[in-house]
């Protein structure tokens, strides 16, 4: 298949997924042909593989009320389907908007830097397995994605605004700006970095313009070294120094307009402060800290502007050069198998790598939500893996603290009660059981066992290695992943429809590791 059939078939596999996920329609197996019956007719898929947390993989040909179905078809018979509050030729556009990004993507020639973390980042073709428009970028066009984008191993160099220090909104510890940044800012100013794209919205902002000409902010045009952008698109990494910056970026990037209110940058510095009270994390495991944020003061320029100039400070990637496991858990631009499914074959054992990848990210994951109440958001796009010369799981490292929380009933000494990193205990709970289970959890569970033992197998090692937690703090909740019936999972298709990207709709899964032994 070329670049456009593989990404029309990642499509249609991920909204038929998400189809019997989220609305599980009439359906009926017959053989490795699966058939459901919608509103548009009935639609039969082939199916090469099954699986029982949804990550199921089509084949063949797709018919609709028995005769061959077009790509626009399968995708016009879901939007049917799921009917939300969007009108359903505008989701359809954005399905087309995220093929045609993904085709672009497969197609594009090899980009390997042979900086192992940064050619991991830039490789994340496909994106969100139960996303309908995982790759969609509305405001960027063909020239920006070439500019800009990590699957075409972009790289560039950051605008820069100065701020008078009057103006300015700051939290944690922002970096100090780059030598050559540093030379031209007035004494006492701050400086932000602004994406390239972001400078380019920016220049036809009023308030902005209003503000320059009155001698309280200027830019100072594009400074400094190249960065490369990450598999987020937004945060960017120094290709001399290492230091990165999470930025805002006024698109929509699959449904979320991805700027940066300072709200949300609070919780990522409180976050971090909670992680370096903590001192020694469990073995193995570690996070990638926000260290500090910098922003144009609300008060003086609206929630808006400072939400789109609102810039994070992360610390650099740690060493033993780690992969963000999205990238390793994808299939290949030309259908290969994905990169961790050989790595783990070639180190003999599935499951023994399985329990010490679970001893490093899952089993630690749960130790620091016990002690301190601390849940992080580790889905895998924000999971690092570090692997030993013979690919045995080495470390585990956790990022992006904006979307990380405490529960309400465990707020950790010297956090204030009014953080935004503080949730009700339950929805903290079901945070980190969504991101660090099904969303991580199950599809490493899914892809390793479809190239090796099998998902079942695989559930009953998470399950064993659960039952084996013997950490006071941790063993309760390792207990509830144990005996819960169900476990929680956004419903993206669903919530994407009807326009809720901030306010998602949640189901419940049947809870895979109680099937365990």
């Amino acid at each position: 298949m070329n670049g456009r059939d593989r990404a029309e078939h990642a499509a249609r596999e991920r909204l038929v997924a998400s189809l019997l996920r989220e609305l599980d329609p009439p359906a009926v197996r017959e053989g490795d042909t699966l058939r459901l019956t919608l509103p548009a007719g009935v639609l039969g898929v082939g199916l090469a593989t099954w699986s029982p947390t949804g990550h199921h993989r089509l084949s063949g040909d797709v018919t609709l009320d028995g005769r061959p179905a077009t790509h626009d078809e399968v995708v016009a018979a879901v939007l049917e389907t799921v009917a939300g509050g969007e009108p359903p030729d505008h989701l359809a556009a954005l399905v087309a908007n995220s093929v045609d990004r993904t085709a672009r993507y497969l197609d594009a020639p090899a980009h390997a830097t042979g900086d192992p973390t940064r050619d991991a980042e830039q490789a994340l073709r496909l994106g969100h397995p139960f996303h309908p428009t995982p790759k969609s970028a509305e405001g960027l066009d063909d020239a920006d994605l070439a500019a800009w984008m990590p699957e075409l191993g972009a790289s560039f160099v950051l605008h820069h605004l100065a701020v008078r220090p009057d103006l300015v909104l700051a939290g944690g510890a922002p970096a100090d700006p780059p030598p050559a940044v540093a030379d031209r800012l007035p004494a006492g100013w701050t400086a932000l970095p602004v994406h390239p794209f972001q400078a380019r919205v920016l220049a036809r902002d009023p308030t902005l313009a209003l503000l320059e000409a009155e001698g309280g902010v200027r830019w100072l045009g594009p400074l400094g070294d190249p960065v490369w952008p990450t598999s987020s698109v937004r945060t960017v990494v120094d290709t001399v120094t290492g230091a990165s910056w999470k930025l805002p970026l006024r698109a929509r990037l699959t449904h979320f307009v991805r700027t940066t209110p300072p709200e949300q940058a609070r919780r990522a510095v409180d976050a971090a402060a909670v992680v370096a009270r903590l001192g020694a994390l469990p073995p193995g495991f570690g996070v990638i800290a926000d260290r500090g944020f910098a922003t144009l003061d609300p008060a003086v320029g609206g929630e808006r502007l400072a939400a789109d100039l609102t810039v994070i400070t992360r610390a650099p990637f740690p060493p033993g050069r780690p992969r963000v496991l999205a990238a390793l858990l994808e299939d290949g631009p030309r259908g290969e198998e994905p990169p961790l499914a050989g790595e783990v074959r070639a180190a003999g054992d599935v499951h023994a790598w399985l329990r010490r990848w679970l001893a490093v990210s899952l089993v630690p994951l749960l130790q620091v939500y016990g002690a301190v109440g601390l849940g992080f958001e580790a889905h895998p796009q924000n999971t690092l893996v570090a692997t030993d010369a013979d690919g045995w799981p080495a470390a585990c490292w956790v990022r992006d603290l904006e979307g990380a929380h405490v529960r309400r009933d465990h707020v950790p000494p010297g956090l204030p009660a009014d953080s935004p990193l503080v949730y009700a205990t339950e929805e903290a709970w079901r945070r980190l059981r969504y991101h660090g289970v099904v969303n991580h959890l199950a599809l490493l569970v899914a892809v390793l066992g479809r190239h090796t033992v099998g998902e079942e197998a695989l559930w009953a090692t998470v399950a064993a290695v659960l039952a084996e937690v013997s950490d006071p703090a941790a063993r309760p909740w390792a207990q509830d992943l144990l005996t819960s019936p169900t476990l929680p999972a956004k419903a993206h298709l669903r919530s994407w429809a009807a326009g809720r990207g901030e306010d998602p709709v949640y189901l419940d899964l049947p809870n895979p590791i109680r099937m365990g032994p």
